[in-house]
């Protein structure tokens, strides 16, 4: 039976919701806590919702910013094009009460989603390029209005009724410099705790930074062995998180960077790519910690910042796995098993 599309009824908000944390699974889903759907366009087929594309509508000065909040299919339903569908229902919906802006934003390894967005016209948009459409106000109430606060590792999408304008945003993409500067002094911010508590802060910081920019490099490396081309970006989604947690914990948590390609495909040769790129960053880790061993206190502030890294890459959860877990994940299990034995023996056996 082919699905219908339509709006959602006063009173479906917490059935969708159900389907919503079904749909993203049992990690994911316990982030939807606070999700109170008020308008959706939802798939049914029969009379079971199978679908959602619940959004939100705000203002900025002149501008009505349309949100993409969530998007998803009921898993026994993936496949047959409602994702698909549901987008250009909602999308239609928003142009229709009258949105000057379209937003959303996306896991930045989550090809399926993002690459759909792009398809109906969204760009991928830094907080700078949001800004200069709604402004630094209107930036700011997305932030809050939305899970954006909360949401490690996704990027800001956009598009606009002026597709010309559009096109000037696709075009107009920042370069790797400015992202990785930001990169780095974002993440010796974030690491501060551990630098305070060295003995020599100076050594620590200047330590730190080269950690970080050998992050970068060897990410980079990584990306030479395929032909595509590739730029870095840091991924701001969440931040507030990694400021709260850094400074409860006096310990460090991971700012996402990482280099992605300017085009994304469904084959296996583009798995492959992206694998070896993060296998190479973690290869890297696992020869500084090993130093860090031998090297004892001489290297204590790197040795603790790789064995936060290693531990975080480690964890098979959605929110970490742009760390390096789910690139290597989706290409081969063997290899990703290998990788985090010899993280795990590391970190808590040596």
């Amino acid at each position: 039976m082919s699905p219908t599309f339509r709006s959602m009824n006063p009173g479906e908000g917490p059935e969708l919701k159900k389907l919503a944390q079904k749909s993203f699974g049992l990690i994911e889903g316990l982030f939807l806590f606070a999700m109170r759907p008020k308008k959706a366009i939802v798939a049914v087929v029969g009379e079971k919702m199978v679908g959602g594309f619940v959004y939100q509508i705000e203002t900025a000065g002149d501008k009505k910013i349309g949100f993409a909040s969530f998007l998803f299919t009921d898993p026994a339903f993936q496949g047959q094009g409602i994702g698909k569908r549901l987008i250009e229902e909602g999308i239609r919906r928003l142009w229709e009460e009258g949105c000057d802006v379209l937003v959303t934003f996306v896991r930045d390894d989550n090809v399926a989603s993002w690459g759909a967005f792009e398809r109906n016209g969204f760009v991928l948009a830094s907080l700078s390029k949001l800004a200069r459409l709604v402004g630094w106000p209107g930036v700011a109430k997305l932030c809050v209005k939305t899970t954006y606060w909360l949401s490690i590792g996704h990027d800001f999408y956009v598009t606009l009724r002026d597709e010309k304008s559009t096109e000037f945003y696709r075009y107009k993409k920042e370069g790797s410099a400015g992202q990785i500067a930001a990169y780095v002094l974002i993440n010796i911010l974030l690491s501060l705790p551990i630098v305070l508590a060295a003995g020599n802060m100076f050594y620590a910081m200047v330590s730190t930074a080269f950690f970080f920019l050998g992050m970068v490099l060897m990410g980079y490396l990584g990306t030479l062995f395929s032909k595509r081309k590739w730029n870095f970006r840091f991924i701001g989604g969440g931040m507030p998180v990694y400021f709260i947690i850094s400074l409860a914990t006096r310990g460090f948590f991971p700012l996402i960077g990482n280099w992605y390609p300017s085009r994304y495909e469904n084959t296996p040769e583009f798995k492959r790519d992206m694998a070896i790129n993060a296998i190479v960053v973690w290869l890297f880790l696992l020869g500084l910690a090993a130093v860090g061993k031998i090297a004892g206190d001489s290297l204590q502030v790197v040795s603790e910042i790789v064995s936060l890294l290693l531990f975080f890459r480690c964890l098979p959860v959605p929110t970490f796995e742009s760390l390096g877990f789910g690139r290597v994940f989706r290409w081969n299990k063997i290899v990703l098993g290998l990788l985090v034995a010899a993280s795990i023996t590391l970190v808590f056996v040596l």
